[in-house]
């Protein structure tokens, strides 16, 4: 029943884009749900801090999962926030990034739920990049100062804002914190909920001005919270890898290599992927992964999903 409730809510996001003008997609990418990730059932295990949608769906492999994000500081209009606010908060933008998620997914034996959040902590633009985005405003201040809105103009005016969220999105470097917490349950009771793990974790991305590719690094400690660690294995984690992708207009090829050491009995396993994301619409992404995931067996990874995001990020030139 959860799985049609999310897919219905999906359905209503979708005709919501559409029904609204002014939503804009800041990034290609829409980060997939902490619990997704720390369940290491997303399509990606490193995620690249991106800028946060409003109101965000995930579906993972069409059966098996949903999510639902929240990034409760665009919930709202704020028709006082300038562009120059925008930069005035550049370098620490934990309330504007603050994410919370809600995701439900099923194994073989259990169903289980997972909270989590995600915020940016610094948020860093290149003094190149910082001079084209005051040019590109300054242009666009100059393009409202006309007295004829002629559709010469209002097509010179969307233009120019276009290329400016364009160039919001180039940020050189960012440092994002996550966590989250998954329960399950047996009977899909949530009087038998039981936490199953936790974790935090750490995403710092660099992006070279004059390098096709993103750096994305990983940290993360996690752990099981009913498992005795004198009788139990898989008490404890810590994974760390990198992430290399490649973004176009319309698509992000990424490259994941992680390690996880297990400190329960000592041993290492690895993660190597390869994540597309392909967007079909403004806000809809398909999103995929293939590759072999942390499993001392060398099975092959294929996760499948969709992510829809609603933007509502919208600051005045001033």
């Amino acid at each position: 029943m959860k799985k049609y409730a999310i897919f219905l809510l999906a359905i209503v996001t979708w005709h919501s884009i559409y029904a609204q003008n002014e939503i804009k997609i800041s990034e290609l990418s829409i980060p997939t749900s902490p619990g997704f990730v720390l369940a290491d059932k997303a399509p990606a295990s490193i995620e690249k801090p991106t800028t946060p949608k409003a109101f965000g769906v995930s579906l993972l492999n069409l059966r098996e999962g949903g999510a639902v994000e929240v990034t409760p500081y665009w919930l709202v209009n704020h028709p006082a926030y300038t562009f120059t606010d925008y930069f005035k908060k550049r370098k620490f933008p934990v309330l504007e990034t603050f994410n919370i998620s809600a995701a439900t997914f099923k194994t073989d034996t259990t169903s289980s739920v997972s909270m989590g959040f995600r915020t940016q902590i610094v948020r860093l633009y290149s003094k190149a990049a910082r001079e084209e985005l005051e040019a590109k405003r300054l242009e666009i201040v100059g393009l409202l100062s006309v007295e004829d809105f002629t559709p010469e103009a209002l097509e010179a005016i969307e233009k120019a804002r276009k290329e400016l969220s364009d160039l919001k999105s180039k940020i050189t470097f960012n440092f994002e914190i996550a966590a989250a917490i998954i329960g399950s349950s047996k009977n899909n009771s949530f009087k038998n909920l039981q936490s199953d793990k936790s974790g935090v974790w750490a995403n710092i991305r660099y992006r070279p001005k004059e390098c096709p590719l993103d750096f994305t690094a990983l940290a993360r400690y996690s752990w099981t919270n009913n498992t005795n660690p004198k009788v139990g294995s898989d008490s404890a984690f810590f994974d760390y890898g990198l992430s290399l992708s490649f973004q176009k207009p319309k698509y992000d090829l990424a490259l994941e290599f992680i390690n996880r050491y297990d400190f329960s009995i000592k041993s290492n396993t690895n993660r190597l992927a390869l994540v597309v994301n392909y967007m079909i619409y403004d806000n809809i992404v398909i999103v995929g992964s293939f590759g072999k995931n942390f499993d001392k067996v060398k099975n092959l990874l294929t996760v499948v999903g969709v992510k829809f995001g609603l933007s509502n990020d919208k600051a005045k030139i001033n």
